[in-house]
């Protein structure tokens, strides 16, 4: 499988139903990126069995040897470039494109503040997350699923009671980091009855204003005609509630 021709042109690897890989879309829709967008599939086309890590195409692995999605690469006199990481690859296209959609305030103050949700975000509400499906016994369940609701609320002391967007009239990388966990609380409702407080009205209203927001339903579409997207999202997720999945998420938040 030789992959996808590298070009000047910016290319985008994701798979679709990746939270990670959705933080850098939504961050290129946002920035009016000219990008290609590059499916990768993490089945083995063979055996149609998910690839473990050291299984998957050559040519990703040579962009990434971490084998995660997302992947920016593009080409700069003659010389392939690549950046991985979620959280990188967003601070990347902020430096990388034109400044007129900035997602970072001007204050270098402001800017600390932002990477510093983000950083506790990913450090603690993002395993949370993954642990509330994976742990099949209710005891720890439970476990997770208080963690999480600590966090909620801590979230929600700090959101912008306005919005539309969580720092307020401006989206920033706050909002690309976040919003993908929180557009599959639906699927913690369905397998786990755990879903955002009656104590967080503000995080619950930012959720339902981004995923009407054009940069956003960009990223959320089926990948093909079997269900909705929100269906075929709750038949992957399934994997992690009966902790079967064999993903890095998986592995690394259990």
């Amino acid at each position: 499988m030789s992959g996808p021709e590298i070009q000047e042109r910016l290319l985008f690897v994701s798979s679709w139903f990746c939270p990670f890989a959705q933080r850098t879309w939504l961050a290129l829709n946002e920035k009016r990126a000219d990008y290609e967008y590059y499916e990768l599939s993490l089945k083995d086309p063979a055996t149609n069995q998910w690839y473990q890590l050291g299984e998957k195409p050559k040519w990703f692995l040579n962009l990434n040897p971490l084998g995660k999605v997302p992947v920016l690469a593009y080409k700069e006199g003659g010389k392939t470039h690549s950046v991985y990481e979620s959280l990188i690859c967003n601070e990347f296209l902020e430096e990388h494109l034109p400044k007129e959609q900035t997602l970072l305030p001007e204050h270098p103050v402001a800017k600390a503040h932002d990477r510093i949700i983000i950083d506790s975000f990913s450090s603690k509400f993002v395993p949370l997350f993954y642990r509330i499906l994976l742990r099949q016994d209710a005891e720890s369940q439970k476990e997770a699923a208080d963690g999480m609701l600590a966090e909620l609320r801590q979230l929600e002391q700090k959101i912008h009671p306005v919005g539309p967007f969580f720092q307020g009239q401006q989206m920033t990388l706050v909002d690309c980091a976040l919003l993908p966990w929180f557009l599959r609380m639906y699927i913690l409702k369905h397998y786990r009855d755990f879903s955002i407080p009656e104590d967080c009205p503000n995080l619950a209203r930012w959720t339902k204003d981004m995923e009407q927001l054009p940069a956003a339903k960009e990223t959320q579409k089926a990948p093909d005609g079997n269900g909705t997207y929100e269906e075929q999202l709750l038949f992957h997720y399934q994997r992690y509630a009966d902790a079967t999945a064999k993903s890095t998420s998986a592995r690394d938040f259990k």
